[in-house]
């Protein structure tokens, strides 16, 4: 069930397998988070990397390495675990992209209203 401080982000059928889709476009950059599919498991974060809070992708839905392994950002080349948002290799080492909370129920995706805050 649905709950009051909670949104639909898509049905869990339109993140394909494997996949990544940006979500949320705002007046300030096209989408606000992203959304990566691994089987049955969706892990949700901003859209920005921890190095500059810029975005990750260099154009619409491109947020994975050519080999669809690791989260990408575009801007410099740092790579990020799909599981824990860690960098694993560039210019912000050991930081984190920010998640956000995620579940999915009788075949939706679903995630806060509220997102949380990248710092300033």
């Amino acid at each position: 069930m649905l709950g009051a401080d909670e949104q639909i982000l898509c049905p869990l059928s339109e993140l394909p397998d494997g996949g990544a889709r940006g979500f949320l476009p705002d007046a300030h950059r096209e989408d606000q988070l992203f959304a990566v599919r691994r089987g049955a498991a969706v892990y949700v974060y901003l859209n920005t990397c921890p190095h500059n809070w810029r975005p990750l992708d260099w154009a619409k839905d491109r947020f994975l390495a050519c080999q669809g392994g690791d989260i990408v950002c575009f801007a410099h080349g740092a790579h990020f675990d799909v599981a824990s948002g860690e960098c694993t290799a560039g210019v912000c080492l050991g930081d984190h992209l920010i998640p956000v909370p995620v579940r999915t129920e009788d075949g939706q995706i679903i995630i806060p209203r509220a997102l949380p805050a990248q710092p300033e």
